[in-house]
C-alpha cells in the first residue's frame, strides 16, 4: 500500500512540474518592442520584399521593435518571432495583430 501511494505521489509530482513549465510565459528577447501575434504563417525577410530568412508560424508571438517601412498601403514592421528570438527581420504589418 505504501509503495502504491509513493508511485501515485511521484506521478503527480511529474505532472505538476510539467504543468508549471507549460504555463510559464514565453519571452523572445530583452530588446525593446511591442508583443503582437501572427495571424498567418509569415516569411521573415531581410528587408521589405527582400530575401526570405525563415518562416514564422501563425498564432505565435512577434516582437515589433518599433521600426516601420510604409509606402501607400504596403506597410512592413521590423522585429523577430518567438520561435527565433535571435533573428530580426521584416514582416508585412497586415499579417500581425500589432
Amino acid at each position: 500500500m505504501k509503495r502504491r501511494i509513493l508511485h501515485v505521489l511521484a506521478a503527480m509530482t511529474v505532472v505538476l512540474a510539467g504543468s508549471a513549465v507549460a504555463a510559464a510565459p514565453a519571452s523572445a528577447s530583452d530588446r525593446f518592442g511591442f508583443v503582437c501575434n501572427l495571424k498567418e504563417n509569415t516569411w521573415l525577410r531581410t528587408a521589405p520584399h527582400g530575401s526570405v530568412l525563415l518562416t514564422l508560424t501563425a498564432g505565435r508571438g512577434f516582437r515589433w521593435h518599433g521600426e516601420v517601412w510604409a509606402i501607400d498601403n504596403d506597410t512592413w514592421i521590423y522585429g523577430h518571432g518567438a520561435e527565433y528570438p535571435s533573428v530580426d527581420g521584416w514582416v508585412p504589418a497586415g499579417n500581425t495583430t500589432c
